[in-house]
């Protein structure tokens, strides 16, 4: 039967921002770093352990070595195996990572394989949660005795379940170093399309003790290969999401544009604003697609020659067979469709922008046009207003000439002695109501003069843009 000699388990975990290790969204953070959490977690390990009252897979472990930048510890698994391990923090580009070395010294065959990968993931700091993740890949390695026909696949998927709960939905398969490799990852809704976050996962089973001790010399050749695939899948994954959710948006604002016409001036002035913050999101998303554009490609090319560079470096190390087709199949399927996808979309928003910048201008002439209504409401109002106070001042100036000459008319006279108006107030009433009567002819004159002299403007909301 199969065995799996002195498993090995690599954990690569991509970020964007350096503050990650803490909290990226509060840089002043001043709490644990992922390495003290992580050597706070090994702390149940160390000690005497007499009291539990529950047997534990792992006997001890210890630190060995602590800094900033990385975590170095040892202990015993069963308190037969030899367990080293180390968690480390690293720069690579514009990228930062973190990755966790666990060896296991010994023989593993089935349920005990299984049994000790899975006390490798009890060791496996809690990283799903942190922000500005990249995404993850997981590689398993050790060197095979006694091998028989399809034993192989079979060992490769008791992997696959004992570190990921799903099972594996694809899967690519090479040669290094004279080993096999097993590539299994799941996607949907296609075989390339969206993959799913923590499902990738690598298996190298070397041919013998030397084949794994030289690929453990591959080590920073992996880290870096498998941080320029998982950049490719997140600026695509990014582009896609960024793209769903601008269509979405358009079609939210496209919905509003019949109710455009039937807006009050002040609605008007708010669905401009709201346009125009719309506008300003869609070009700053289409914007962030580009960026997504450019960063598949430099990213391709640097995942390219880091493909060529490890099967250089292995035919040249050890010669032996390499196929590493299923490497070079990423390149291919990035090529044949990430990049024409992201090419497809940003051509297919450019028409969304275009719509939108012509749906604020139709809205600014909506608004201006509003805006002069109310202005020429504002102008003849207070032009019918000037006219009717002129008139009543000219009447009530020239009230000393013909308001005694007025009281003493029979007609007027009787009116006034009628309504039992004081004499002293008579000439004050005459002249204000007079006043009052020839202001509002005036008005009414200024009115008609306004309506012949001036053309026709549109009034209703209905008619804005006829």
């Amino acid at each position: 039967m199969i065995n799996l000699v002195c498993p090995t388990l690599n954990l690569f975990v991509y970020h964007l921002q350096e503050e990650w290790v803490r909290d990226a969204t509060h840089p002043e953070y001043s709490g644990l770093s992922i390495l003290e959490q992580f050597t706070q977690t090994l702390g149940q390990y160390c000690g005497d352990r007499s009291r539990l009252s529950q047997p534990n897979p792992i006997d001890f472990l210890e630190v060995t070595h602590f800094d900033k930048s990385a975590v170095e510890f040892e202990g015993k698994l069963n308190t037969e195996n030899r367990i080293n391990g180390s968690v480390c923090q690293f720069a690579l580009d514009e990228n930062y990572g973190l990755t966790l070395n666990l060896s296991v010294d010994g023989k593993f065959i089935g349920p005990e394989l299984v049994q000790c990968l899975d006390v490798m993931l009890t060791l496996i700091p809690e990283l799903d949660n942190l922000p500005g993740k990249l995404g993850q890949t997981l590689m398993v390695s050790g060197w095979v005795e006694n091998p028989e026909k399809d034993e192989r696949e079979i060992l490769a998927n008791d992997v696959y379940k004992a570190l990921i709960n799903k099972g594996w939905q694809y899967q690519e398969k090479g040669q290094f170093l004279g080993g096999t490799v097993f590539e299994f990852w799941r996607s949907s809704p296609q075989r390339w399309e969206k993959m799913e976050a923590a499902s990738h996962l690598v298996l190298i089973l070397y041919p013998n003790q030397k084949a794994m001790e030289t690929g453990a010399e591959f080590h920073q050749d992996w880290k870096a290969l498998f941080c320029y695939r998982n950049k490719i899948l997140w600026a695509y994954g990014q582009s896609r999401e960024l793209k769903e959710q601008m269509v979405a948006e358009f079609n939210e604002m496209s919905a509003s544009i019949k109710e455009l016409y039937n807006l009050e001036f002040s609605e008007l002035k708010l669905a401009l604003q709201n346009n125009s913050l719309a506008l300003s999101n869609f070009i700053k998303n289409i914007n962030s697609i580009e960026v997504r554009q450019h960063e598949i490609d430099l990213n391709l090319h640097q995942y390219e020659k880091s493909v060529q560079s490890i099967a250089k470096k292995a035919g040249t190390v050890f010669q032996v067979s390499n196929d590493f087709k299923f490497l070079q199949e990423f390149s291919a399927i990035v090529k044949a469709k990430y990049q024409k996808q992201i090419e497809q979309d940003y051509a297919s928003l450019r028409p969304y922008l275009n719509i939108l910048e012509n749906l604020r201008g139709t809205i600014t002439s909506i608004v201006e046009i509003s805006q002069a209504q109310s202005d020429r409401h504002f102008q003849t109002f207070a032009c019918l207003a000037g006219t009717g106070i002129g008139t009543a001042a000219v009447v009530a100036s020239s009230s000393p000439a013909w308001v005694i000459p007025l009281k003493e008319s029979p007609t007027i006279a009787a009116t006034l002695n009628q309504l039992k108006v004081p004499e002293p107030w008579t000439n004050f009433s005459l002249a204000l109501s007079l006043s009052a009567i020839a202001g509002l002819l005036g008005c009414l004159v200024a009115s008609v003069f306004i309506a012949w002299l001036c053309p026709k403007r549109l009034w209703n909301k209905s008619d804005r843009l006829r």
